[in-house]
C-alpha cells in the first residue's frame, strides 16, 4: 500500500506542476496578445511614436525575461517573471543582469518558497504608490552553488524590510543593497544541453 500511495503523490506533484506551467503559458500568451493589440491600436490611429515606444518597451521587456530564464530555480524566474512584467505595466524600466555559476539549468532548494516571499515584500515595496524615484530598477542577480545575490541599485528601504538570519544576508553598499539567500538542501537536478 506505501508503494501506491508513493506514487499516486509522484503523480499528483506532477499533476500539479503541469497544470501551473499550463496556468504561466496562458498568462503569458494573454500578456503578449495585450502587447500586439495596444500596438495595433496605436498604428490605427496613426500613433507611430506611441506604437515605436511600446515596441521598445517590449524589446527591453523580452531582454530581461531572457536574462531571468538564466537562473536554475524556476519558480523564483516564474516569480520574477510575473513582477517585472507587472512593474512593466506600471511604466517601471527595470535592467537586469542574471550571472548563473551553477553548472545546473535547473536546482531544487528546500526554501525557495522562502526566497520569493521575500522578492514579494521588495518587489511590493518598489510598486507603492507615490514613490516617484524607484521608477528606474537596476536589479543584478547572481547564482551560486550554495546562495544566489539580489544587488538592487538606487535609494530603496529594502533592509527594513527583510531581516538578516542564518539563511539571509543583507549588505548596504552607498546606493546598492545586495540580499543573499543562502540555500537549504540543495538538490542537483538537470543539465540539458
Amino acid at each position: 500500500m506505501d508503494s501506491l500511495s508513493g506514487i499516486y503523490e509522484i503523480h499528483k506533484e506532477k499533476a500539479e506542476y503541469i497544470s501551473y506551467m499550463k496556468d504561466v503559458f496562458r498568462e503569458q500568451r494573454h500578456d503578449y496578445m495585450n502587447y500586439f493589440q495596444v500596438i495595433y491600436g496605436y498604428l490605427q490611429l496613426g500613433k507611430i511614436e506611441e506604437a515605436l515606444r511600446q515596441i521598445k518597451k517590449i524589446i527591453q521587456l523580452n531582454s530581461n525575461l531572457s536574462q531571468i530564464y538564466k537562473m536554475s530555480l524556476f519558480h523564483v524566474s516564474v516569480y520574477l517573471d510575473r513582477a517585472i512584467r507587472e512593474m512593466g505595466d506600471l511604466e517601471y524600466i527595470i535592467n537586469l543582469h542574471v550571472l548563473n555559476n551553477r553548472q545546473n539549468t535547473i536546482c531544487f532548494i528546500d526554501n525557495e518558497e522562502e526566497i520569493i516571499k521575500n522578492l514579494d515584500l521588495i518587489f511590493e515595496d518598489f510598486m507603492e504608490e507615490g514613490i516617484q524615484f524607484k521608477r528606474n530598477v537596476d536589479i543584478e542577480i547572481e547564482e551560486f552553488k550554495d546562495r544566489i545575490s539580489f544587488t538592487f541599485s538606487g535609494e530603496n528601504k529594502i533592509s527594513t524590510l527583510i531581516k538578516n538570519s542564518k539563511d539571509v544576508d543583507i549588505i548596504e553598499d552607498n546606493e546598492r543593497v545586495s540580499v543573499i539567500f543562502k540555500y537549504k538542501n540543495p538538490i542537483e537536478c538537470l543539465s540539458v544541453e
